[in-house]
């Protein structure tokens, strides 16, 4: 994301962030001038965000709550972004998924993720194996073809694998993880 702002590939404005957890990227898209609404089950990963961006003097609107009963206004963000739910997602709950950041998003908005990359992180199981074995394993590991695949709707503008930075340090990289901006068209 840090890469995505230096290269001009984002700017700021209203923002969704899916799954934030403790707020790490909620209160770097507020300082980089977002309006930013994050969403997380978690109450108790939501109150530490609260903390932080307190801390921080970060104007953030937190949301408990799952991401599926997110009642978003059509062509409400400029940007959507996902720092690790996708890869928790069950394969039948991709379809509203996407429905939900399609429906969000502003024509052109960007839509940036980072998930579990197959090989490196995450179970490297079909989604049959889900649903046979009832379990995730603890997370997904994608493919670059399957997350191109899932994604087909929209355009690719960048897809790699993370950075990995060490730590400690402002932001977060770690190369068993996927990287991708994608643009609705």
């Amino acid at each position: 994301m840090v890469e995505y702002f230096d290269k001009d590939l984002l700017k700021a404005g209203r923002v969704l962030e899916l799954g934030c957890g403790p707020g790490r990227n909620a209160i770097y898209f507020a300082d980089k001038g977002c309006q930013v609404e994050a969403i997380d089950l978690s109450e108790t990963a939501l109150q530490w965000a609260k903390e932080r961006a307190k801390e921080k003097q970060a104007d953030i609107h937190f949301i408990k709550g799952s991401l599926y009963d997110l009642t978003a206004e059509a062509g409400t963000y400029d940007i959507v972004y996902d720092s690790g739910c996708f890869h928790h997602i069950p394969p039948h709950r991709r379809i509203s998924f996407l429905q939900l950041i399609q429906k969000a998003l502003k024509p052109g908005g960007k839509f940036a993720i980072t998930c579990f990359s197959a090989g490196d992180m995450g179970a490297e199981i079909s989604d049959w194996e889900v649903y046979r074995q009832q379990s995730m394993k603890g997370g997904l590991g994608y493919t670059e073809e399957k997350l191109k695949e899932v994604f087909r709707d929209f355009d690719v503008i960048e897809f790699r694998k993370m950075k990995e930075i060490e730590q400690p340090a402002d932001s977060f990289g770690a190369p068993f993880l996927w990287t991708a901006l994608f643009q609705k068209n």
